[in-house]
């Protein structure tokens, strides 16, 4: 009775132990080859960087007239505080 109960529990050591090495690869897994979402902060840099890159392509004129544009835009909403 008792090397039945011995052999028993030498089973469920060894299944144990294979659990055990099967979740600690599964971890490395999930570790190494599942990619993180990308931060949002450099996801607004790089969204700041290509502004930029567009702003210094732009003639002189088109500068001007996007300034233009957007003093228009904020005169309206100054007009439209202030009633």
């Amino acid at each position: 009775m008792k090397n039945l109960l011995r052999s028993i529990l030498g089973i469920l050591v060894v299944i144990v132990c294979i659990k055990v090495f099967a979740l600690f690869v599964f971890l490395c897994y999930i570790g190494f080859f599942v990619p993180e979402s990308p931060n949002p902060l450099e996801s607004i840099e790089d969204k700041i960087e290509q502004v930029e890159k567009k702003e210094r392509v732009l003639t002189e004129n088109e500068k001007e007239l996007e300034k233009k544009s957007t003093e228009k835009d904020w005169d309206e909403v100054d007009k439209d505080s202030n009633k």
